[in-house]
């Protein structure tokens, strides 16, 4: 079966098949620039008209030196999980998973630098034991105008969406959190009836944890961990009710915001909230605990999937894109939230994607931390 986000690929497509098939798998990784930041003096290219480099605004630039930044501190290392593909069932709001459930593959990863601007992400075992894939990273993408945007958010979030999803035959938007465990959920939307539906195919998800220091000297890609796979359990242990009670009363601390049409980036820490910030913060928390506690009381009426996965992750995603059951939003929102601990505290993030639905274009994507 051929992995969701194949159909997405943003790489140059003068490749043979195989070597076609090991870079798309750099889309599932949520993985674009590589190379460390450089000043703009020395990263922008010549503005010379017969230069053939793509030229970046200051902003444009900006990002993507920050998404490698992000990569540095939290992607670049080895890791191993497994990944798991299903369909969501619209009437319950709940996933269906595939007969061959029973063959979760270790999943493994090695992503390293090489020199500033370049790097290589080697993944095994991903569609069958055994197999390798090595894709080249670049840190700058081969287009001022890619069709997938790239952004990223620190300690280490990272995310790839469609600039507008009206624009392309399949919408993949992949959303990953990396730290102690690797969570990231890749969504592929696809269109039908002559593109008049856009409609949820289906959905990756990928757990990982990095390997630890001491035993990456002896990482072999090409092997097998049973307890690496059962990273992601077969059943959700985490009671729902549990997860909204404890994480309800949080307060914002922090809120940063990427405008994605022109990658301006505004950060308002726990100072400088006003009092509208906090409120919207707070409403943007109740709104996802509301829609995840109503998720089995009126999901066939519901316009989006709202989901705890595993390991405590939560999310919200669209049900179309396209169609009748979307014409009346006018906005697609895409939430993915989770906790992790920092220096003790234990920190909620809300990640949320918002896009334009009558033009198709990615809005904004905001950042809430809450403790």
């Amino acid at each position: 079966r051929t992995p969701p986000y194949l159909a997405a690929c943003w790489l140059p497509t003068t490749l043979n098949i195989p070597t076609m098939f090991a870079l798309a798998l750099l889309l599932l990784s949520i993985v674009v620039a590589t190379g460390h930041a450089a000043p703009v003096q020395q990263s922008l290219p010549s503005k010379s008209p017969s230069s053939s480099q793509p030229i970046f605004t200051k902003n444009e630039l900006d990002e993507h030196n920050h998404v490698w930044k992000v990569m540095n501190k939290a992607c670049f290392n080895k890791w191993s999980g497994t990944m798991q593909v299903f369909r969501m069932d619209k009437d319950t709001n709940s996933p269906i998973y595939n007969d061959n459930d029973e063959e979760l593959l270790n999943f493994r990863l090695c992503a390293k630098a090489k020199t500033k601007d370049t790097g290589t992400w080697t993944v095994w075992n991903l569609q069958r034991k055994g197999d390798e894939f090595i894709i080249p990273l670049r840190r700058l993408p081969l287009s001022s105008k890619p069709s997938q945007l790239k952004v990223g958010f620190l300690p280490g979030c990272v995310l790839r969406i469609p600039g507008n999803y009206k624009q392309v035959p399949r919408a993949v938007v992949e959303l990953g959190y990396w730290g102690n465990v690797r969570r990231t959920v890749v969504l592929e939307y696809q269109t039908r009836d002559k593109q008049k539906h856009m409609g949820l195919k289906d959905v990756s998800l990928v757990m990982q944890r990095p390997v630890p220091w001491y035993k990456r000297i002896f990482f072999v890609g090409n092997t097998t961990v049973p307890r690496d796979i059962e990273i992601l359990p077969r059943e959700a242990a985490s009671n729902l009710e549990d997860v909204i009670k404890r994480n309800r009363a949080r307060k914002p601390i922090k809120i940063e915001r990427v405008q994605l049409q022109s990658m301006q980036r505004v950060v308002t820490t726990k100072a400088d909230l006003t009092e509208d910030d906090k409120r919207g913060a707070t409403e943007v928390l109740e709104s996802l605990f509301q829609r995840l506690g109503n998720n089995n009381v009126c999901a066939a009426n519901s316009s989006s999937y709202n989901v705890l996965l595993p390991n405590e992750l939560l999310a919200c995603f669209p049900k179309e894109l396209l169609g009748k059951s979307s014409s009346s939003s006018a906005t697609k929102t895409f939430i993915l939230a989770h906790e992790w601990k920092h220096f003790g505290w234990q920190i909620l993030q809300a990640l949320v994607i918002d896009f334009d639905a009558a033009s198709g274009e990615a809005n904004t994507a905001t950042m809430y931390s809450y403790k």
